[in-house]
């Protein structure tokens, strides 16, 4: 019964929200092209613009699953049917993943292939976009519009710039942050860590979900 009314639920979204998706998805990488070919840039800035855009979307797609179904007070009508409420949270994240996945495989493939190579960079970086997307998820259905949307980068921000700032903080420092980055269980451990990051956000807002009274989820 689970499965079959999440099933359900990715039906009602991608009926509501998968004309939309596909248009930002094509547009996206259309206009990426547009700028591969006509505007050329450096491997740096093209990969960077690549990564940052996935990241743009991630937002995007939580927009429209979650802060416009709750103006919409879409949660309150659902409560009032038979519905288990874990397998509404998880079509959200479902959602938001296969979204997210889908731009990223594709971009990449298209316009940043440098992410492959190591194939395990491409994966923390792929991990790291599932997180934020799921963030964005637990953010804005938890908190306000305005935190919602500024959460989420706050929190991916601050250990990002940790980071620069440590591997920018003289050549010892810089080669040693490296040198665990290039070790053979380097990559493999941030992508494992930020993937149980993922998987905690998604259990946390489940439950808060099933817990949650209804005007919590629509006001």
């Amino acid at each position: 019964m689970w499965t079959r009314q999440m099933r359900t639920f990715l039906a009602k979204d991608a009926r509501l929200h998968g004309r939309a998706a596909s248009a930002v998805i094509v547009g996206t990488l259309i206009f990426l092209a547009t700028l591969v070919f006509f505007i050329p840039q450096g491997v740096g800035p093209r990969v960077a613009l690549v990564f940052n855009i996935n990241f743009l979307l991630a937002l995007l797609w939580s927009e429209w699953l979650i802060t416009r179904e709750r103006s919409k007070r879409t949660f309150a009508w659902l409560r009032t049917l038979p519905i288990d409420d874990r397998a509404l949270a998880g079509s959200k994240f479902v959602a938001s993943a296969g979204l997210s996945g889908l731009f990223w495989v594709l971009s990449t493939a298209l316009f940043a292939r440098e992410f492959w190579r190591p194939v395990g960079t491409w994966i923390v970086l792929l991990t790291l976009v599932l997180a934020f997307g799921g963030l964005a998820i637990a953010a804005k259905w938890r908190f306000s519009w305005r935190v919602g949307h500024i959460g989420p980068l706050v929190v991916f921000a601050a250990p990002l710039l940790l980071f620069m700032a440590i591997a920018g903080d003289g050549t010892d420092r810089r080669d040693a942050v490296m040198a665990l980055w290039n070790a053979p269980w380097g990559r493999s451990v941030v992508s494992v860590s930020v993937f149980l990051f993922y998987v905690a956000i998604v259990i946390i807002t489940t439950r808060w979900v099933a817990r949650a009274d209804t005007v919590d989820l629509v006001d």
